[in-house]
Protein backbone atom coordinates (compact mmCIF):
# COMPACT_ATOMS: atom_id res chain seq x y z
CA UNK A 1 0.00 0.00 0.00
CA UNK A 2 1.99 3.05 -0.80
CA UNK A 3 2.06 5.72 1.99
CA UNK A 4 0.82 9.03 -0.20
CA UNK A 5 0.96 11.18 2.90
CA UNK A 6 3.08 12.39 5.07
CA UNK A 7 3.54 11.30 8.92
CA UNK A 8 1.97 14.19 10.43
CA UNK A 9 -1.03 14.19 8.09
CA UNK A 10 -1.18 10.20 8.99
CA UNK A 11 -1.54 11.48 12.91
CA UNK A 12 -5.28 13.09 11.59
CA UNK A 13 -6.65 9.96 9.75
CA UNK A 14 -9.34 8.37 11.46
CA UNK A 15 -8.50 4.77 11.29
CA UNK A 16 -9.93 2.22 8.57
CA UNK A 17 -13.27 1.25 9.42
CA UNK A 18 -14.56 -2.03 10.06
CA UNK A 19 -18.27 -1.85 10.73
CA UNK A 20 -21.02 0.64 10.68
CA UNK A 21 -20.27 1.92 13.92
CA UNK A 22 -16.84 2.80 12.57
CA UNK A 23 -18.10 5.17 9.22
CA UNK A 24 -17.93 8.68 10.02
CA UNK A 25 -19.50 11.34 7.19
CA UNK A 26 -16.59 13.71 5.50
CA UNK A 27 -14.00 12.04 7.22
CA UNK A 28 -10.90 10.40 5.56
CA UNK A 29 -9.71 7.19 6.77
CA UNK A 30 -6.33 5.17 6.77
CA UNK A 31 -5.67 3.28 3.54
CA UNK A 32 -7.29 -0.41 4.16
CA UNK A 33 -9.21 -3.15 2.54
CA UNK A 34 -12.73 -3.60 2.39
CA UNK A 35 -14.66 -6.50 1.33
CA UNK A 36 -18.52 -5.99 1.42
CA UNK A 37 -21.69 -7.21 -0.05
CA UNK A 38 -22.11 -5.94 -3.58
CA UNK A 39 -25.39 -6.19 -5.48
CA UNK A 40 -25.04 -4.63 -9.61
CA UNK A 41 -27.91 -4.55 -12.47
CA UNK A 42 -26.82 -5.00 -15.68
CA UNK A 43 -28.26 -4.32 -18.93
CA UNK A 44 -26.62 -7.10 -21.59
CA UNK A 45 -27.55 -7.69 -24.97
CA UNK A 46 -26.28 -11.16 -26.46
CA UNK A 47 -26.34 -10.05 -30.44
CA UNK A 48 -28.94 -11.68 -32.05
CA UNK A 49 -30.32 -13.15 -29.00
CA UNK A 50 -31.72 -10.18 -26.78
CA UNK A 51 -31.64 -7.87 -24.16
CA UNK A 52 -32.10 -8.33 -20.43
CA UNK A 53 -31.32 -6.60 -17.13
CA UNK A 54 -30.30 -8.89 -14.41
CA UNK A 55 -29.57 -8.96 -11.30
CA UNK A 56 -25.76 -10.19 -9.65
CA UNK A 57 -25.28 -10.38 -6.23
CA UNK A 58 -22.06 -11.18 -4.15
CA UNK A 59 -18.92 -9.05 -3.56
CA UNK A 60 -16.29 -7.35 -4.11
CA UNK A 61 -12.99 -6.12 -2.22
CA UNK A 62 -11.28 -3.17 -2.80
CA UNK A 63 -7.51 -1.85 -1.63
CA UNK A 64 -7.84 1.64 -0.78
CA UNK A 65 -4.16 3.43 -0.16
CA UNK A 66 -3.82 6.35 2.12
CA UNK A 67 -5.55 10.01 0.89
CA UNK A 68 -3.87 12.39 0.36
CA UNK A 69 -4.70 14.65 2.44
CA UNK A 70 -6.43 14.45 5.86
CA UNK A 71 -9.14 16.66 4.99
CA UNK A 72 -12.15 15.62 2.89
CA UNK A 73 -12.67 18.25 0.25
CA UNK A 74 -9.05 18.22 -0.45
CA UNK A 75 -8.20 14.56 -0.46
CA UNK A 76 -8.17 12.01 -2.95
CA UNK A 77 -7.75 8.31 -2.67
CA UNK A 78 -6.39 5.51 -5.23
CA UNK A 79 -8.32 2.35 -4.64
CA UNK A 80 -7.72 -1.35 -6.47
CA UNK A 81 -10.41 -3.77 -7.15
CA UNK A 82 -8.79 -6.78 -5.93
CA UNK A 83 -11.48 -9.07 -6.40
CA UNK A 84 -14.93 -9.78 -7.81
CA UNK A 85 -17.31 -12.35 -7.35
CA UNK A 86 -21.20 -11.85 -8.08
CA UNK A 87 -23.64 -13.98 -9.77
CA UNK A 88 -26.79 -14.19 -11.27
CA UNK A 89 -29.47 -15.72 -13.44
CA UNK A 90 -30.87 -14.47 -16.39
CA UNK A 91 -34.29 -15.49 -18.29
CA UNK A 92 -32.66 -15.26 -21.58
CA UNK A 93 -29.13 -16.84 -21.09
CA UNK A 94 -29.03 -18.41 -17.76
CA UNK A 95 -26.17 -18.44 -14.88
CA UNK A 96 -24.05 -16.01 -15.31
CA UNK A 97 -20.85 -15.26 -13.41
CA UNK A 98 -18.84 -12.23 -13.28
CA UNK A 99 -15.25 -11.71 -12.32
CA UNK A 100 -12.51 -9.19 -12.55
CA UNK A 101 -10.34 -9.63 -15.75
CA UNK A 102 -6.52 -9.09 -14.01
CA UNK A 103 -5.00 -10.77 -16.94
CA UNK A 104 -6.13 -8.45 -19.95
CA UNK A 105 -6.13 -5.39 -17.16
CA UNK A 106 -6.45 -4.44 -13.15
CA UNK A 107 -9.46 -2.98 -12.46
CA UNK A 108 -9.21 0.42 -10.22
CA UNK A 109 -10.31 3.99 -9.90
CA UNK A 110 -9.92 6.93 -7.34
CA UNK A 111 -11.78 9.06 -5.01
CA UNK A 112 -11.37 12.36 -6.92
CA UNK A 113 -10.06 15.64 -4.77
CA UNK A 114 -12.88 18.77 -4.27
CA UNK A 115 -16.56 17.70 -3.81
CA UNK A 116 -19.50 17.66 -5.62
CA UNK A 117 -20.77 21.56 -4.31
CA UNK A 118 -17.29 22.62 -4.59
CA UNK A 119 -17.49 25.08 -1.98
CA UNK A 120 -18.66 22.63 1.30
CA UNK A 121 -16.64 20.58 3.13
CA UNK A 122 -19.86 18.63 3.86
CA UNK A 123 -20.12 17.74 0.21
CA UNK A 124 -20.46 14.32 -1.38
CA UNK A 125 -16.89 13.33 -3.57
CA UNK A 126 -16.92 11.52 -6.93
CA UNK A 127 -15.41 8.34 -6.86
CA UNK A 128 -14.56 6.20 -10.12
CA UNK A 129 -14.03 2.78 -10.64
CA UNK A 130 -12.53 1.68 -14.07
CA UNK A 131 -13.54 -2.02 -14.56
CA UNK A 132 -12.35 -5.00 -16.56
CA UNK A 133 -14.44 -7.47 -15.98
CA UNK A 134 -14.94 -11.73 -17.12
CA UNK A 135 -18.70 -12.44 -17.85
CA UNK A 136 -19.09 -16.50 -18.19
CA UNK A 137 -22.66 -17.02 -19.12
CA UNK A 138 -22.76 -20.70 -17.96
CA UNK A 139 -25.80 -22.69 -19.73
CA UNK A 140 -25.00 -21.10 -22.82
CA UNK A 141 -21.09 -21.77 -23.01
CA UNK A 142 -19.77 -18.38 -23.58
CA UNK A 143 -17.44 -16.24 -22.21
CA UNK A 144 -16.33 -12.85 -23.33
CA UNK A 145 -14.80 -9.77 -21.70
CA UNK A 146 -14.56 -6.09 -22.29
CA UNK A 147 -11.71 -4.24 -23.84
CA UNK A 148 -13.30 -0.87 -23.02
CA UNK A 149 -13.54 0.10 -19.07
CA UNK A 150 -16.58 -0.14 -17.71
CA UNK A 151 -16.79 2.77 -15.52
CA UNK A 152 -18.79 2.79 -12.35
CA UNK A 153 -19.20 6.10 -10.39
CA UNK A 154 -20.68 6.65 -7.39
CA UNK A 155 -20.93 10.14 -5.41
CA UNK A 156 -19.92 9.27 -1.93
CA UNK A 157 -20.38 10.59 1.89
CA UNK A 158 -18.22 8.64 3.71
CA UNK A 159 -15.39 6.13 3.14
CA UNK A 160 -16.22 3.04 2.58
CA UNK A 161 -19.36 3.70 0.77
CA UNK A 162 -21.41 1.17 2.16
CA UNK A 163 -25.10 1.62 1.65
CA UNK A 164 -24.24 3.77 -1.60
CA UNK A 165 -25.04 3.10 -4.79
CA UNK A 166 -24.16 4.29 -8.64
CA UNK A 167 -23.22 2.79 -11.89
CA UNK A 168 -22.69 4.17 -15.47
CA UNK A 169 -23.56 6.93 -17.22
CA UNK A 170 -26.74 6.74 -19.40
CA UNK A 171 -26.20 5.81 -22.26
CA UNK A 172 -23.26 4.18 -22.27
CA UNK A 173 -22.31 1.10 -23.96
CA UNK A 174 -19.35 -1.62 -23.97
CA UNK A 175 -18.62 -4.08 -26.38
CA UNK A 176 -17.43 -7.36 -25.25
CA UNK A 177 -15.88 -9.98 -26.83
CA UNK A 178 -15.63 -13.61 -27.23
CA UNK A 179 -12.66 -14.94 -24.94
CA UNK A 180 -11.99 -17.55 -27.62
CA UNK A 181 -11.69 -15.11 -30.40
CA UNK A 182 -10.74 -11.80 -28.43
CA UNK A 183 -9.33 -10.45 -32.03
CA UNK A 184 -13.25 -10.82 -33.21
CA UNK A 185 -16.60 -9.09 -33.69
CA UNK A 186 -17.85 -8.27 -30.47
CA UNK A 187 -20.60 -10.87 -29.81
CA UNK A 188 -22.24 -9.15 -26.78
CA UNK A 189 -23.19 -5.63 -25.32
CA UNK A 190 -23.09 -4.11 -21.64
CA UNK A 191 -25.64 -1.58 -22.05
CA UNK A 192 -26.08 -0.11 -18.11
CA UNK A 193 -24.69 -1.12 -14.88
CA UNK A 194 -26.53 0.08 -11.67
CA UNK A 195 -24.85 -0.37 -8.02
CA UNK A 196 -25.62 -0.99 -4.30
CA UNK A 197 -23.01 -1.12 -1.96
CA UNK A 198 -23.23 -3.29 1.06
CA UNK A 199 -22.04 -3.79 4.23
CA UNK A 200 -18.82 -6.06 4.66
CA UNK A 201 -19.26 -9.09 4.07
CA UNK A 202 -19.13 -11.45 7.23
CA UNK A 203 -16.91 -13.97 7.49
Amino acid sequence: MSATVNAETTKTLIPSPKSLSDLQLFTMPEGGTDKLNFVTWDTIEVLGQGQETIEFRGHYQIERENPTSSDWREASVTIHMRELAVAGVSEKFGRIEVSTNDAYQASGGIVRSGTHYNNLADSPKLCQMDGYMMFNLVDAGLTVFNKDRIRLEHTITHIPPVGQGGGTAPGVSVNLYNVNDPDGEPVAVLHRVKTHIGAWLEN
